[in-house]
């Protein structure tokens, strides 16, 4: 497989993958990075750009990928891009839950996903594709997260919360049961979110309120 990004978050997908492959190996051929600073990460090679991805696929006989790149805010159309572009290739998404990781056997992680160190999902969730479910993010019953999400580092979603395509909520927030977080919308660090939050908006403060609107 190959991971795009070589980043920070990039190398904690990394680690994720080491400790996974110690009961099922996973063989990373190396990183795919436009603006990479170092020849290497972690001990595995810079490979090349992303539209290096087709040539770089069938030199190393890939057949899956990893999106090891994060997001600071919603709507952010770098993570679908380079979703897209390896799909378009023929790679195969891979879907990383790290061994520390409670996922609820009733509940569905979509492809490409991924579950950081510490985090919760409980039953009847529905995550959706290219996800981040960051570290010790808590996820509880019948929420549902869209595609190309990033829950960051300590999100609380209470249950039957959902969280649309794109969106981002960010470190330490807070969701109330029940409540839609709309596509592409971003909600602050640390905000409490006691209301709906609109597709587009921006959303932050204790209690939550919106701020921007796109």
């Amino acid at each position: 497989m190959v991971c795009f990004g070589a980043g920070g978050h990039a190398r904690v997908v990394l680690d994720a993958l080491s400790l996974i492959g110690r009961e099922e190996p996973v063989e990373i051929v190396g990183l795919i990075c436009e603006t990479a600073t170092s020849q290497s990460v972690l001990g595995f090679p810079v490979l090349g750009a992303d539209a290096d991805i087709a040539a770089i696929s069938q030199r190393h006989k890939a057949t899956h990928f990893v999106i090891g790149v994060g997001s600071v805010r919603g709507g952010s159309t770098l993570r679908p891009q380079l979703y897209g572009l390896a799909l378009s290739v023929g790679l195969e998404p891979l879907t990383v839950v790290h061994p520390s990781a409670v996922v609820s056997p009733s509940s569905t992680i979509g492809h490409g996903t991924v579950i950081m160190a510490g985090s919760v999902i409980q039953a009847g969730t529905r995550i959706g594709n290219n996800t981040i479910v960051n570290t010790r993010a808590s996820i509880d019953h019948d929420c549902r997260i869209g595609d190309h999400v990033h829950i960051a580092p300590g999100v609380t979603c209470s249950g039957n919360v959902a969280v649309g395509c794109g969106a981002h909520v960010g470190v330490g927030a807070t969701v109330v049961e029940g409540l839609t977080i709309g596509d592409g919308a971003t909600v602050g660090a640390g905000a409490v979110v006691i209301e709906d939050c609109a597709s587009g908006s921006t959303i932050y403060g204790v209690p939550a309120r919106v701020h921007q609107s796109r």
